[in-house]
């Protein structure tokens, strides 16, 4: 990565995809449920990004594939955007956001599941181990508990996510395939919100004016501003080195939840951090090398 430009979008996208996890706790606190705040914030996003990423033209581009569109839009946006909010009801923002940078570890998973993917060498397996080591330690982080479950599961969903798209949208600009599964998930976590109340799953939002600006910085910053951001720096500097936001952004959340929450950083929480780091380089740096193209991911996760 070469170039202020690059930089300064690398920085962008780290800050926009860091920042999140506060502001999913803020939000927490502030009069939203986990459902209700994810349909607020991709609601918000969908009318943002959707004029931009489904022009005519692009629009062309996704017809005959609505269903594998709707698949893609609940196991990348609907299931994890929720299960991140109901892992941060017990886990620390920071501890979250660590926890989801396992998603590359998932990828190779799910390439060997699906038989995408050539068998692992033995760096790759230690780094998966590694990683996983890396869980387990965080989930002793005081207060993490069973949050932690729902987190490891909303990594598993991007990962899947991600190889879904390679395969299935690989000749379609990611940009469009962003907004069709916004597009898509607004009115199903619309449904699910109204469906979580009537049940009392959660009680209905009463969010306060606080609530409402991190939702509108999840929506307009995290969601979209930091689609078009991080798409722009891919263009820019290349998917490899673009990558490596996976590792950026859960620096910046640790920092929020240190110094704008008091999270407690200790030294289970830096160990953890540091296995998961380790792990997920070890297990993917490989295959930047040998897999084909559809097997990597096509962006880390946005929070």
């Amino acid at each position: 990565m070469a170039g202020a430009r690059a930089w300064a979008l690398f920085a962008a996208v780290s800050v926009l995809w860091g920042v999140p996890y506060l502001f999913i706790g803020v939000a927490l606190r502030s009069g939203f449920g986990p459902v209700s705040l994810a349909a607020a914030r991709v609601v918000l996003a969908a009318l943002v990004l959707t004029p931009i990423g489904l022009r005519r033209a692009r629009r062309a581009l996704l017809r005959g594939r609505g269903g594998r569109l709707a698949v893609l839009a609940v196991v990348e946006v609907v299931v994890p955007f929720v299960l991140i909010p109901v892992g941060e009801q017990t886990v620390p923002t920071g501890t979250a956001a660590v926890v989801i940078a396992t998603e590359p570890l998932f990828v190779l998973v799910t390439g060997l599941v699906l038989g995408t993917r050539a068998r692992p060498g033995m760096a790759a397996v230690i780094g998966l181990l590694v990683g996983l080591g890396g869980v387990a330690v965080l989930s002793g982080v005081t207060g993490a508990g069973v949050g932690v479950v729902a987190l490891v599961a909303a990594a598993a969903c991007y990962a899947v996510g991600a190889v879904l798209i390679s395969h299935w949208f690989g000749d379609v600009p990611a940009l469009t395939v962003a907004a069709g599964m916004l597009a898509i998930a607004a009115p199903l976590l619309t449904a699910a919100t109204a469906g979580a109340v009537a049940l009392g799953a959660e009680p209905p939002p009463a969010p306060t004016p606080a609530g409402l600006a991190a939702v509108a910085a999840l929506g307009i910053g995290a969601t979209a501003a930091g689609f078009v951001a991080f798409f722009t720096l891919v263009a820019t500097s290349g998917p490899d080195h673009a990558a490596l936001i996976t590792y950026a952004a859960p620096v910046v959340a640790v920092a929020c939840g240190a110094l704008l929450l008091h999270e407690p950083l200790g030294p289970r929480t830096l160990l953890g951090a540091a296995l998961v780091f380790a792990g997920a380089w070890s297990a993917t740096r490989p295959a930047r090398v040998r897999a084909p193209r559809g097997d990597r991911p096509t962006s880390p996760p946005a929070p």
